[in-house]
């Protein structure tokens, strides 16, 4: 399951190719395949990224050094094209196939700067009568931007268990020093102040450019073996410290819900109930396929691609359907570079 930053072309023809007639008078069939092309590659690559290209004949042979490759009908030098500009690109190939040119199809593919999607971590609980506000705070901002990434960490307190209690959550709160509820930490480092959750404190910072991309790749197995394949690359090169973190998440977990808004005639749950009944809980942190505070990424240099993988037996009591993953790399203080999130089972490219 590597995700490849090459793209294949297989080989196809753009025009019929007159073919002779044999004895029997019966006309040759011209030759056929498909053209394949990397999903994540074609949806994007970096500024200056290199971006190899290949072409295989129908025989299953590796033609490409005999191609002549055209970016935007441009000839490429060689079969790797990259470009200090971005925008929307078309590639093909041509080639001589015994005395015949050969025109491959042609194939669209992205040059992007990668968007920083701003972490939000939600320290909640089933039991807590503020931690509404939190959640609507965190709605308003989804619908403004998808330039987020949510993980809500949630902790049993009085009365019935969280369903979405996480068993870790004590290390997060020392490494992050958590007090009361709710707290909610953009970027992991800065809080996100009760009760305001002022919108603009994510909005000045969703979608800004940067300098790191994420992918997600994830397979879920029919005995539950869930693989996950985070692939990442800087343009100018991992710095000291930075870390891979990767969890796992669940959506759709209904709970009744404490809630200190009943009364409240200004509050989207105003008149809702205390507690609130079948309140639907998203993004909530289920595990940790990396370590809790992230994996060390190693040296890596400007362009090039690391990638890592990573595996989980995932447990009956989760919803299969509704599970996603969240990658962010931080840096040496913790702090969230950028991040990235994809349902299980889809392939997410850099963004």
């Amino acid at each position: 399951m590597k995700l490849s930053y090459s793209i294949l072309l297989i080989f196809a023809l753009g025009v019929m190719i007159s073919c002779s007639k044999t004895e029997d008078n019966v006309s040759l069939e011209p030759p056929t395949a498909e053209i394949i092309v990397d999903e994540l590659v074609r949806e994007a690559s970096l500024r200056n990224q290199e971006i190899p290209f290949k072409v295989i004949n129908e025989a299953g042979e590796d033609v490409s050094l005999e191609t002549e490759f055209y970016v935007d009908d441009v000839a490429v030098e060689g079969n790797v094209f990259s470009s200090e500009t971005i925008g929307e690109f078309q590639v093909y190939g041509v080639y001589t196939d015994n005395g015949v040119i050969v025109t491959t199809n042609t194939e669209d593919f992205r040059v992007i700067i990668p968007k920083r999607k701003v972490v939000i971590e939600d320290y909640t609980g089933n039991w807590c009568g503020f931690c509404p506000r939190a959640t609507e705070a965190v709605n308003e901002v989804h619908s403004l931007t998808d330039d987020i990434t949510v993980v809500a960490i949630h902790e049993s307190g009085f009365g019935d268990p969280d369903l979405l209690d996480f068993s870790q959550i004590e290390e997060l709160k020392d490494v992050f020093n958590i007090g009361g509820f709710p707290q909610v930490r953009l970027n992991r480092n800065t809080e996100w102040v009760f009760p305001t959750f002022a919108v603009e404190d994510v909005m000045a910072m969703a979608g800004n450019d940067t300098n790191l991309a994420i992918a997600i790749n994830s397979e879920l197995s029919e005995e539950n073996e869930l693989v996950v394949e985070v692939e990442l690359v800087y343009e100018e090169g991992s710095m000291p410290g930075d870390k891979l973190v990767v969890y796992l998440l669940e959506n759709g977990v209904i709970q009744d819900q404490t809630s200190y808004f009943n009364n409240v005639e200004t509050s989207v749950y105003y008149q809702a109930g205390n507690p609130i009944p079948d309140f639907e809980q998203n993004h909530g942190l289920r595990n940790s396929l990396s370590n809790l505070t992230g994996d060390e990424i190693s040296g890596t240099a400007a362009l090039e691609t690391y990638t890592r993988t990573f595996s989980l037996m995932v447990p009956d009591n989760y919803n299969n359907e509704n599970l996603s993953i969240v990658a962010m790399v931080v840096s040496s203080d913790d702090t969230a570079r950028n991040s990235q999130f994809a349902d299980v089972n889809e392939s997410k490219s850099y963004e």
